[in-house]
């Protein structure tokens, strides 16, 4: 008996403390998300059956649930959720959403984006912070429109071998988003580390296939509970396949990376200063080190083909089941272009696109390429008449916003003509 009560306190001493800061935070939690509207769910489980179960149906619940929100409670601005101890908020307004654009101490991502981890490292995604701030400051002369200009040539190039192929779909029906993801994999590779990877006519090339398997494997795993923990997903085999495609993936990045610094060793001259360039520039100041000059490049490779071939695919889609748009479109198009449709596209032509650019802002308000974006917040935020609770998730989702009827009317009606000047 007396090496049952030494047990239990020795667990009591180690574990008692971590026990004690739990319950206290989510007592916390608790008191003040009372304060909000809001249905809190079912007892221990909180709204986790309400929130979908995939990709595709989470965003539909959340759009379910701030509906009925509106419904019961018209001056609602802030969604809740709970699932089991774990509370979240999701802005349903822009006023809400700019307290915590605005916050410069709000922004660290939690642990939801630690499954990207081993695949990005701690780049300028997953970092928060203070590392975060500095890496931004380094990296931001690449985000620039004008240094995005100078790569138009590049997607010129990539733009017609996606046409080239898309020929030989004509009146057919097909998928057309695979082709869109490989064409901006494609361009990007070819920007960031002057890379011609030539999926488009590769599709089957192991980069492109672990890096597709990777996204898909950790969408899964935050979605589905049986793969939270180690040992869920060692059973389930998920950890093996992950780790495979991320080896893959890896051995591509570094071996780009070791021809380009050989490359640079040889004093070789580049037709064009790229991100992969700059990286190594600030890896020789001290400035990075190679781990993060690794994480980096994989960062924007994920980050800079994903999003943009979602906003293309819903884009072709939008104007698609919208004829008439789509015909203001080619009239548009034939405006600037005429005659000389085949010619390589200018930041002149683009300033000129007027009305194709207001299709694209009205595709990426009904699909946006990032549906959640997340925030751990670390200390209690005053957002207008609430007090959102540190410790809780706040759900940065745009289209949650973007369909609210009492900000964008008839919200499901796809409409150019909203972005108007």
């Amino acid at each position: 008996m007396i090496y049952l009560v030494a047990f239990l306190g020795f667990l009591l001493a180690v574990y008692g403390p971590s026990i004690a800061a739990k319950w206290r935070s989510y007592r916390h939690k608790k008191r003040l998300s009372a304060l909000i509207p809001g249905d809190e769910g079912l007892p221990i489980i909180g709204n986790a059956l309400e929130l979908g179960t995939d990709s595709e149906s989470m965003p539909r619940s959340f759009l379910e649930m701030a509906a009925a929100l509106r419904q019961s409670a018209p001056d609602a601005q802030l969604l809740k959720f709970w699932v089991l101890h774990e509370c979240g908020f999701v802005p349903m307004t822009g006023e809400m959403l700019q307290y915590i654009i605005d916050s410069n101490e709000e922004i660290n991502k939690g642990e939801d984006y630690d499954i990207l981890a081993p695949w990005l490292g701690r780049g300028l995604m997953l970092a928060g912070g203070d590392q975060w701030r500095a890496r931004r400051k380094l990296l931001n002369p690449s985000f620039n429109f004008g240094m995005l200009l100078e790569y138009t040539e590049t997607m010129n190039t990539h733009s017609r071998v996606l046409v080239d192929v898309l020929d030989a779909h004509t009146n057919k029906e097909f998928d057309i988003y695979p082709f869109m993801k490989r064409c901006t994999l494609d361009i990007i590779c070819d920007v960031a580390m002057a890379k011609d990877l030539d999926s488009l006519h590769n599709p089957d090339q192991p980069y492109v296939k672990a890096i597709s398997r990777v996204m898909a494997l950790c969408i899964e795993a935050n979605m589905k509970p049986y793969l939270w923990s180690a040992i869920g997903k060692k059973l389930c085999g998920w950890q093996k396949e992950h780790d495979e495609n991320v080896k893959i993936a890896h051995a591509f990045t570094e071996q780009v990376i070791a021809e380009r610094m050989e490359s640079i060793a040889k004093g070789e001259e580049v037709k064009q200063k790229d991100f992969l360039d700059l990286l190594i520039t600030e890896n020789s100041r001290g400035n990075l080190t190679m781990e993060e000059v690794h994480a980096e490049t994989e960062t924007f490779m994920f980050g800079g083909h994903d999003t943009t071939s979602a906003t293309l695919g819903w884009a072709l889609w939008c104007l698609a089941n919208h004829p008439e748009i789509q015909e203001r479109v080619h009239d548009e198009l034939k405006s600037v272009f005429g005659d000389d449709a085949d010619r390589d596209c200018t930041k002149a032509d683009f300033d000129k696109l007027v009305y194709l650019d207001r299709c694209i802002k009205e595709t990426l308000r009904l699909f946006p390429s990032v549906p959640f974006m997340l925030r751990h917040l670390e200390n209690d935020l005053k957002m207008g008449p609430y007090v959102v609770p540190r410790g809780s998730k706040l759900a940065i989702a745009p289209h949650i916003v973007h369909r609210n009827e009492r900000i964008y009317p008839n919200p499901l009606v796809y409409d150019p003509d909203r972005f108007l000047p």
